[in-house]
């Protein structure tokens, strides 16, 4: 009978270890930071960003992507970043709707991701809006690898979404910098609609 609860605790052990962290355990850990306000030049969108993150408006040449800035922090003792990424598209896959879009990614993604795998997907309020969301990982947990998590959001202009983009290296900060970015996306603000 001993060896039968020795065995049961060590499966109980090892499952819980492989636990996989969830968007809302993210969005749930405690974390402070300071904190600024940076908006796109078009003022077409806020969002606040931890201080002293560097912060670029971006230039595309792919039609689909209307604008975007990225916001990275400062690399680790490592050189890891994190990275929050937040874009205007249209739709790549002529999809209408919130839905639509969504599941034209999430196959996108099942279809074409060499070394990654999700971690989980679906509808989402944490944005205080309707929106969905894709969490992705490499398929090992190497130190490093990029753990990522995308919200997908009504522009309110058919066929025009956001895609705001958390992405986390996989270090022994991970809850924290996730937390952080999620902290960041959750502040998300659309400033007009054009």
């Amino acid at each position: 009978m001993k060896f039968i609860g020795k065995f049961i605790f060590l499966i109980l052990v090892v499952s819980c270890s492989n636990k996989q962290n969830t968007l809302n355990k993210y969005a749930d850990y405690p974390v402070k930071f300071a904190r600024q306000k940076i908006s796109h030049p078009t003022n077409d969108f806020s969002i606040l960003i931890p201080k002293n993150w560097e912060c670029k408006v971006e230039e595309y040449d792919n039609e689909n992507i209307i604008l975007g800035i990225d916001a990275s922090s400062k690399p680790d003792k490592n050189g890891f970043i994190d990275i929050i990424s937040i874009q205007k598209i249209k739709s790549f896959g002529e999809n209408k709707d919130l839905e639509s879009e969504f599941e034209y990614c999430l196959n996108i993604i099942e279809n074409n991701s060499q070394n990654r795998k999700i971690v989980e997907s679906g509808q989402t309020e944490l944005l205080n809006k309707k929106s969905y969301f894709l969490h992705t990982k490499p398929d090992s947990n190497q130190n490093g690898g990029t753990e990522i998590i995308s919200f997908i959001l009504d522009s309110g202009i058919e066929g025009v979404f956001y895609n705001l983009t958390a992405s986390a290296s996989q270090t022994e900060e991970l809850n924290k910098n996730m937390s952080i970015l999620i902290q960041s996306l959750r502040t998300f603000e659309q400033l007009k609609n054009k």
